[in-house]
C-alpha cells in the first residue's frame, strides 16, 4: 500500500516540476527585450572615430566598444531594406554595419545614402581586414545589434 502511495508522489512531484518549468519557459518567452535605441548610449562616437579605434589597437577598441550601447553619427553609405544600415565616410571601404532592431525596420525609409544619420545600437564585434588577406581592400567593419536611427539629418 506505501508502494502505491510513493509511486504517485513522484509522479506528483514530477508533474508539479513539468508545470513550473513549462511556466517559467513562457515568462522567458514573453519577456520582452529592452529598446537599445530609447536608451542611453554608454558612448557617442563618430562612425570614422570608431572604425579607427579598431584599426588602432583592437584590445583596447573591444574592452571600450564591446558589449556597450554606443551611438554612432556617419554618413550613410548604404541601406538594405532587410535590416541593415551601413554607415561610412566616402572614399574608405571601412563601415560600421548597423543591424536594426525588429521595432525599428522601418528606420531605413527615414535616412537616405549620403546623409548623414545617427544611429544607437550594441556593439556587437568587428572584422579587420589584415594586409595578408585577398579581401583585404575592404577595410574594417564595425557590426552593431538591436539598432535604430535616433536623429536623421
Amino acid at each position: 500500500m506505501a508502494k502505491n502511495h510513493t509511486g504517485r508522489n513522484i509522479l506528483l512531484i514530477i508533474l508539479l516540476l513539468l508545470l513550473a518549468g513549462g511556466f517559467i519557459g513562457y515568462r522567458m518567452y514573453q519577456q520582452q527585450t529592452p529598446d537599445i535605441v530609447n536608451r542611453k548610449p554608454d558612448i557617442r562616437v563618430k562612425a570614422a572615430d570608431l572604425i579607427a579605434a579598431f584599426d588602432h589597437d583592437t584590445a583596447a577598441a573591444a574592452r571600450t566598444y564591446l558589449d556597450k550601447v554606443v551611438e554612432v553619427t556617419g554618413t550613410v553609405r548604404n541601406i538594405d531594406t532587410s535590416g541593415t544600415i551601413v554607415l561610412g565616410e566616402p572614399g574608405t571601404e571601412a563601415s560600421v554595419s548597423c543591424g536594426l532592431d525588429r521595432r525599428h525596420m522601418k528606420d531605413f525609409r527615414e535616412v537616405k545614402a549620403g546623409s548623414t544619420a545617427v544611429v544607437q545600437g550594441v556593439c556587437a564585434g568587428y572584422e579587420k581586414a589584415s594586409g595578408d588577406d585577398l579581401l583585404a581592400s575592404l577595410g574594417t567593419t564595425v557590426q552593431l545589434r538591436s539598432a535604430g536611427v535616433k536623429i536623421k539629418k
